[in-house]
Parts: structure tokens; C-alpha cells; sequence
């Protein structure tokens, strides 16, 4: 029914606006009835109308919001991606340079500039984008990225956001299958892409241990991670994980509006991430060149 009357509105609307009166105002004129009563109806007549035409309005007026806002952020999106996917070529180009068979010589200790540092700046990018697209403070967000090196096994360390709550080693912490550690929960089940909406379920299944940056607010929040790698010659020099989280609010404010969840959810894992990822792998892939000098081992 309301979206039949939703499709004719306009035909409701010109129907107020002339048929009705042309019908109904004559029918009043030739009842039998006094005068007073003649107005009586008549008042009520321009009144059902004008609250008719003034409700209808009312509704065109916030479908025109709404679509004026689903515009405005297409079109934010869609300039968005353009300069991401700008990014994502420049990167994928940088990252097939060190997939040559043989590389330029260089000593372990001399790089151009540091890779940990410029994995920073793109986390600090995509946490600036995320707050732009969803109004969240940066200070209720934060990106952390980790990263080992597999082949010899070695610690997780941290790139962004040294957790100072933790109190103990990273390595200790991401290993330990009893401290709750989020880090625990998606590199023993090695996901390639995670995303809760809601803390509040990883914490009742034991997977999520609540910092302090957790505790200043009544509402966890969101959390969502991505697992990022460099492998030459099908073999995983370096493995990292992205993991973004909210405090205060999740991503979508109304958890209800299940669409607008997934939505989210498909941007930003097939479309924010995809573009950052050749980055984050490229820099991955020197830091694994860098690594593999410094322990004099042949990573071709």
C-alpha cells in the first residue's frame, strides 16, 4: 500500500488540488442544510486538503534531502576512488620492480627513506578518509599495523600505535591464546579479511581484550582488520595486518539499519582497502629486502 501510494503522489497531490475541490465544494453548496453548517464543512474540507497537499510536500521535500545527500556522497566516493586508484597504479608499478629476479645491489642499512615510516603516513591516510566518510572523531579511531617476517619466524612488531595498555610484548600478546588478543584471534584463523560491527560480541567470545582506550566510552565500537603480505617466487617474506577501531560509536551509528552495515562494509573492504593495499605491500616488500640483507639471506 505505501508504496502504491509512495508512485502516485504527484497524481494524490493534483487530485487535492483540483478534483477534490471541483467535487466536493458544489456538493456542499446544493446540500440542504443552513448556512453555518455549509461553512462548518467547507472549513473542514480546505483543511483535510491543505494537510493532504502539506504532508505530501513534507515527504518530497525529505526525499529530496536524501537524495540530494546520497548525490553529494557518490560523488565523494566516486572522486575518492579516482584518487586512490591513481595511488593503487603508482604502487602496483613500485611493487613489480621488486619482483624482478635481480635487484640493484644495495648495503642493508641504506634505504632511500623508511618504509616504517611511510606505512605510518598511509595508515594516518586511511584514518583521516574513514573520518571524512563517516563523521567519527579521529581521536574515537585508530589504525594499528603489525608485521613479522615468516621465513625465519621472527617476533610481531609493531608499525602504528604502540598499545601502551598492553603492558607486555607484542609478540607474547598476538601469540598467547589466552590473553583475548584480537591479533590472536585473526592470525590463528588466518582471516584475509574481518569485520565486526559490534565489539561487544568478540568480547563475549573471547577474542577481543578491552584497552583502556575501550574503557572511556559505554559503547565499544567497531572493529575490522586486513591481512597484507609481500611474497616473491610463492614465498611470504613479510606478513602485516591492518586493524582499524572505533571507540564510542561503531561505524554505522543505527547497528539497526543492517543495509547500511553491509554497505560500509563492502567499501571498505573492497574498495578503500584494495586501493591501499599495492602501497602497504610495496613498502612491505623493501622491508623485506632491507631484512633479508641484514641477515645475509637469499630472498630471490
Amino acid at each position: 500500500m505505501k508504496k502504491r501510494y509512495k508512485g502516485h503522489k504527484l497524481t494524490i497531490k493534483n487530485l487535492c488540488f483540483t478534483a477534490i475541490p471541483a467535487i466536493v465544494f458544489p456538493l456542499i453548496d446544493i446540500m440542504p442544510i443552513d448556512e453555518i453548517s455549509k461553512i462548518g464543512f467547507t472549513v473542514i474540507a480546505i483543511g483535510f486538503v491543505g494537510w493532504q497537499v502539506l504532508k505530501i510536500s513534507l515527504c518530497e521535500e525529505k526525499e529530496m534531502q536524501d537524495l540530494e545527500e546520497k548525490i553529494s556522497t557518490y560523488e565523494k566516493y566516486r572522486i575518492s576512488q579516482k584518487i586512490l586508484n591513481s595511488l593503487a597504479e603508482i604502487g602496483r608499478v613500485k611493487r613489480n620492480l621488486l619482483k624482478r629476479e635481480e635487484l640493484r645491489d644495495y648495503r642493508a642499512e641504506v634505504l632511500l627513506y623508511s618504509a616504517h615510516e611511510y606505512i605510518e603516513e598511509i595508515c594516518s591516510n586511511i584514518k583521516s578518509l574513514i573520518s571524512n566518510i563517516t563523521d567519527i572523531d579521529l581521536d574515537s579511531l585508530s589504525i594499528s599495523f603489525i608485521y613479522q617476517y615468516p621465513v625465519n619466524n621472527s617476533k610481531w612488531q609493531w608499525i602504528t600505535r604502540k598499545n601502551s595498555t598492553i603492558n607486555r610484548e607484542l609478540h607474547d600478546f598476538v601469540v598467547d591464546e589466552h590473553s583475548h588478543s584480537y591479533f590472536n584471534y585473526i592470525i590463528t584463523n588466518n582471516f584475509s579479511a574481518h569485520f565486526e560491527h559490534n565489539k561487544e560480541k568478540l568480547v563475549r567470545e573471547g577474542h577481543y581484550w578491552i584497552s583502556e582506550s575501550d574503557k572511556r566510552f559505554s559503547i565499544l565500537g567497531s572493529i575490522a582488520s586486513y591481512k597484507m603480505s609481500f611474497i616473491k617466487n610463492e614465498i611470504t617474506l613479510v606478513v602485516g595486518y591492518i586493524v582499524i577501531s572505533t571507540y564510542g560509536r561503531t561505524f554505522v551509528e543505527k547497528e539497526s539499519e543492517g543495509t547500511k552495515v553491509n554497505e560500509f562494509n563492502d567499501l571498505l573492504t573492497n574498495k578503500i582497502i584494495p586501493s591501499y593495499r599495492s602501497l602497504i605491500e610495496t613498502e612491505l616488500g623493501f622491508m623485506a629486502e632491507r631484512h633479508c640483507k641484514k641477515e645475509n639471506r637469499n630472498c630471490n
